[in-house]
């Protein structure tokens, strides 16, 4: 089996971090995030990948290389437009002809055991397989509804202007559970061949419905394990959460503190806060899941909590800095916050 990763979102939910590269280099405990998809697929066997890439494509080339570095062979599917996810998967497909793939949305973090969905893939005889998550409802994703041999019934997916609704408003009360989409997915080439070539579709409203209603074999599993979408500031330093914390059982391990950094030794820092390379942090300060990216100089006395700072930024002695809730302040790169500055969200 191959593996194709679609990889040319805009990253539009997590400007500004997304302004000065593709939200899949987006670090996550000082790894790219799309490190850790390509990981989980070389653990289980997939190493012979291709990128699906549009945004800042050069920008992933030059970070993944021929792939080598990384244990897998690396290849790249540029859209000169974007196609949708249906149509990158097709357009990334053409690498692989003939072959069955398997395919991750560019923004999941996750541990699910492939192993065990390649086999419930198989022994389905599916031409294609949708891992699924559990969550509460009601949300932003895609509900899929299976018959009790696990096959694939309906898929509803809301509209964007119904998940920019669920996402943006954390007063909504759980109603009950679905199980989603989680974005990996085991397709057969006859499930490829089903896609239009070199025309955008999407494969969650165009392709899998169609399939679907014309009685195609598409199964669906929940494989228990860690997943989540990582497409907003806060669901990024959860994730960063997850991996320094162990909660999610990442195939490659993230680091806390990268190369070239120094803390004054009388500052506090938690240990769900990850610290890039290269920054130099004074005496008296307290961070608090935070994500502080390369080259960023923090002064003396600082408070920050639930904050992400980008790369070369300056912040200035006894700066205070609080994110709540779902209120998650990004300090944009190369930006100075003066000293006293307040920001409480």
């Amino acid at each position: 089996m191959k593996g194709i990763i679609i990889a040319g979102g805009l990253g539009t939910r997590l400007r500004p971090l997304t302004y000065q590269r593709p939200k899949p280099l987006t670090p996550v405990a000082n790894r790219a995030f799309l490190e850790y998809q390509v990981a989980l697929l070389r653990t289980h066997g997939i190493t012979d990948i291709v990128f699906a890439t549009n945004y800042m494509a050069d920008k992933i080339e030059d970070h993944f290389g021929d792939g080598s570095a990384f244990g897998v062979s690396m290849q790249y599917a540029l859209e000169d437009t974007p196609l949708g996810t249906g149509g990158a998967i097709r357009n990334a497909s053409e690498y692989f002809p003939g072959e069955s793939v398997a395919v991750f949305n560019g923004d999941v973090l996750t541990d699910f055991d492939l192993g065990a969905i390649l086999a419930f893939h198989k022994e389905r005889e599916a031409i294609a397989t949708i891992t699924l998550s559990e969550v509460p409802s009601p949300h932003p994703f895609g509900v899929i509804l299976l018959d009790g041999e696990g096959r694939v019934r309906e898929w509803r997916e809301p509209s964007e202007e119904s998940k920019k609704s669920l996402a943006s408003d954390p007063e909504l009360m759980p109603g009950g559970k679905d199980l989603i989409n989680a974005g990996l997915y085991l397709l057969e080439p006859q499930f490829l061949s089903a896609i239009p070539h070199g025309i955008p579709r999407s494969v969650e409203r165009d392709i899998f419905p169609r399939l679907i209603a014309e009685g195609a074999p598409i199964y669906g599993i929940s494989p228990g394990g860690f997943w989540m979408d990582v497409g907003r500031a806060e669901q990024l330093i959860v994730a960063t959460q997850a991996i320094l914390s162990g909660q999610i059982k990442a195939s490659t391990p993230g680091q806390a503190v990268g190369p070239g950094t120094t803390i004054a030794p009388s500052t506090w820092i938690n240990g769900l806060t990850s610290i890039g390379r290269n920054c130099r942090i004074g005496g008296g300060s307290r961070l608090e899941n935070c994500i502080i990216m390369d080259n960023v100089v923090i002064g003396e006395h600082v408070r920050l909590l639930n904050v992400i700072v980008d790369e070369g930024a300056r912040i200035q002695d006894e700066v205070l800095i609080e994110g709540r809730g779902a209120t998650v302040p990004v300090v944009a790169a190369g930006s100075t916050l003066s000293k006293g500055t307040r920001l409480i969200g």
